[in-house]
Order: C-alpha cells, then sequence, then structure tokens
C-alpha cells in the first residue's frame, strides 16, 4: 500500500504536469490576445486618422470657399479701379488690390499645405487598413491553430484534475494542506528526495541522524513526514534497488 509521502510525491507530478499545461494555455492565449490588443490600437489609430481627415476636408472646403470669395472681392475691385478716374483714389484702390492679392496667395499656401497634410493622412490611413487587415488574417489563422492545441490541453487538465481529485481523496487533510502550501511557497516543489544526504531541493546536505530516522520510518512505513531543516520542503527517501543506503 502507498505511503503518505508516497501519494504526495505522485500528486506533486500530477500538479506539476497541471502548471505546466496551464502555463501552455495561458501562452497560447497570449498569443491571441496579443494580436487582438495590436489589432484594436491599430483600429483606434485609424479612427483617430479618419478624425483628423474629415476635420482637415471640412477646413478645406471652408478655406476654398474663402479663397472663391476673396476672388470675387478682388475681380468686383478690378471692375470698380476700372472706373475710378480720380488719380490718388485709383491708387490707393491699386494698393488695395495688391494687398488683397498677397493675402490670397498666403491662403493659397494654406490651402496647399492642407492638402498636403489631407493626402499624408490619406495614405497614412491606407496603411492602417492595410495592416488591420494582415492582423485579421493572422489572427484568423492563429485562432484556428490555438484553438485546437487549446481545446486538446484543456482536455488533458480536465482529465487529470479529476485524477488529482480522486488522489486527493487518499491523502490526510491537513497533510494535504501543508504539503499544497509548501508546493505554492517553494515554486512548484514540495517533495523532494534525498540523495547522497542530500536535499534535491535546496542541496544543502541533511543530518545523518535525520536521514536515519527518514530511511528507518520508510522501511518500518511508519508514516512520519521529515522536512528539510533549510528549505522546509517534504523528504523522500526510496532505496535504489542496487544499493540499501543513502549516503
Amino acid at each position: 500500500m502507498a505511503t503518505q509521502i508516497d501519494l504526495l510525491a505522485a500528486l506533486q507530478e500530477i500538479d506539476q504536469r497541471l502548471q505546466h499545461k496551464e502555463r501552455a494555455l495561458f501562452g497560447l492565449r497570449q498569443q491571441v490576445a496579443v494580436i487582438v490588443a495590436q489589432m484594436e490600437a491599430k483600429e483606434r489609430e485609424a479612427e483617430e486618422q479618419q478624425r483628423r481627415i474629415t476635420e482637415l476636408e471640412t477646413n478645406n472646403q471652408a478655406m476654398e470657399r474663402r479663397l472663391r470669395e476673396e476672388e470675387d472681392k478682388i475681380k468686383e475691385k478690378r471692375v470698380r479701379l476700372n472706373r475710378v478716374r480720380n488719380e490718388r483714389e485709383l491708387l490707393a484702390m491699386r494698393r488695395e488690390v495688391e494687398t488683397m492679392k498677397e493675402a490670397n496667395g498666403k491662403l493659397e499656401e494654406e490651402a496647399l499645405r492642407l492638402l498636403e497634410q489631407l493626402d499624408q493622412e490619406k495614405k497614412l490611413l491606407a496603411d492602417s487598413h492595410a495592416q488591420i487587415a494582415e492582423l485579421q488574417n493572422r489572427l484568423t489563422r492563429e485562432t484556428t491553430q490555438v484553438g485546437a492545441q487549446i481545446a486538446a490541453l484543456e482536455e488533458e487538465t480536465q482529465r487529470e484534475r479529476g485524477e488529482r481529485e480522486r488522489m486527493t481523496h487518499l491523502v490526510d487533510a491537513d497533510l494535504r494542506a501543508r504539503y499544497e502550501r509548501i508546493f505554492a511557497r517553494r515554486g512548484g516543489v514540495a517533495v523532494v528526495e534525498i540523495l547522497a544526504g542530500t536535499c534535491q531541493g535546496c542541496h544543502m546536505h541533511i543530518p545523518p541522524h535525520m536521514g536515519n530516522q527518514i530511511r528507518s520510518n520508510v522501511e518500518q512505513n511508519t508514516g512520519v513526514i521529515f522536512h528539510c531543516p533549510h528549505c522546509g520542503r517534504m523528504l523522500y527517501w526510496r532505496a535504489a534497488p542496487d544499493d540499501t543506503s543513502d549516503d
């Protein structure tokens, strides 16, 4: 019949496999989550680019209206200029027309800058849409590939959890609670062997009298559990097939 330490060692093997599978599942889910996060960020970026494009188009339309209005004013001034006969008034009006033309020139430059910005934003938006499409394709591929791996791992995990549940009923409740605390605190290693008088958890030497006690208790199947005086892990000893000594 298996001793409590034998059961704990077997339980630890299951727990370590479960821990490994849970990490693998987390990693697989992260692969998909990373792509989803990238795609969402790129979609937000595309929305912001579209907002800027809409704003630039609105500003451009307003600029075009203003340019037309200013051109109409200049035409009107020129018509009036042809009717002026007073030299002083004629010079003043010509200066006014020149000033209006200069102002219009600046408006045209500003309009060109707006068009350049608009063109640049549209190119950026097109790039964003292409990247979103590529990310969507990657997401589809990853979801299909990773989904199958996740399903297989979840099935294995469920099966091993059932095996763990059956085994835990064979272990003393207080002892199991102690094991689980050490397992969590010691990086998934609560039960360790003694080899050549050394704890395989912390690789520190076990006092000889403790080693003798452990071996005696295992041979007599007393069920007493010993802990490493250095790391606190549960110590497990088993004789080699061709050796009766642990030293």
